[in-house]
């Protein structure tokens, strides 16, 4: 049965703004167009940069190992996976930890805090409403990004996933990262499911009515609103 929660977070449906530059307020509102929640805009392009840095070296060096060591040489393979390592830990220090208020009016409502100081190779966020309560956690690998982006809700003391919202498909996937901040038209969407059951999808591609970036919740879904809300936060806002 869903959690029933009244306000803000009793909608199936979040509209997004997007293209806000950091640190202004991000609004979302509801199909009415009336502001519901908000929040002060995160995106950057660090993290994107850094992400495809990272998987770079990380692929490149793994390739270079394997060569080595099929070519006899174990002591040069060992090396370049240190350093492969070493520089993606570097990358990844460079990307400014992710730590977003949402607001429902003027009160606060839920947290999304970066559990640690790295986004790579995983990041997880800690998702808690403002009295510190906690509702879930989501995580993300940096090496979805060279194909279907992936984040995993996870509980809050267990590391096995309860739900992830995932790109639709990888040909998609690769499309978007190629020309979908060219062209919306070739956006991904991403599929929501929770506890083995659909919940829901995030649409980052317009729709005929020209809807774009819009959170959708199935009605009878289990999935709690705010984690949810808050997830499609991190999909949406992360990216400028």
């Amino acid at each position: 049965m869903p959690l029933v929660l009244q306000g803000s977070f009793s909608r199936t449906r979040y509209h997004f703004m997007s293209g806000i530059p950091s640190g202004e307020t991000v609004n979302v509102r509801d199909d009415k167009g009336e502001i519901i929640l908000s929040y002060r805009s995160f995106a950057t392009v660090i993290g994107i940069v850094a992400a495809l840095m990272a998987g770079i070296v990380i692929v490149a060096g793994i390739a270079a190992a394997a060569f080595l060591i099929v070519e006899g040489r174990f002591l040069p393979g060992a090396i370049v996976v240190l350093l492969c390592a070493a520089f993606a830990v570097m990358i990844a220090m460079v990307v400014p930890a992710t730590n977003v208020t949402i607001y429902d009016g003027a009160a606060p409502a839920v947290t999304i805090a970066q559990q640690s100081s790295l986004s790579i190779p995983v990041v997880t966020y800690f998702i808690a409403t403002n009295d510190g309560k906690p509702l879930a956690r989501v995580r993300k690998s940096v090496l979805s990004r060279l194909g279907r982006n992936r984040w995993d809700i996870l509980p809050i003391s267990d590391d096995r996933p309860i739900g992830y919202a995932v790109e639709e498909s990888l040909g998609r996937a690769i499309m978007s990262k190629i020309a979908g901040k060219f062209d919306a038209r070739y956006e991904c969407d991403l599929m929501i499911r929770y506890l083995d059951l659909d919940a829901g999808r995030i649409i980052r591609r317009p729709s005929k009515e020209g809807e774009a970036d819009v959170l959708e919740l199935d009605q009878d879904s289990s999935i709690d609103r705010r984690v949810a809300v808050a997830l499609a936060t991190l999909v949406l806002g992360s990216e400028p």
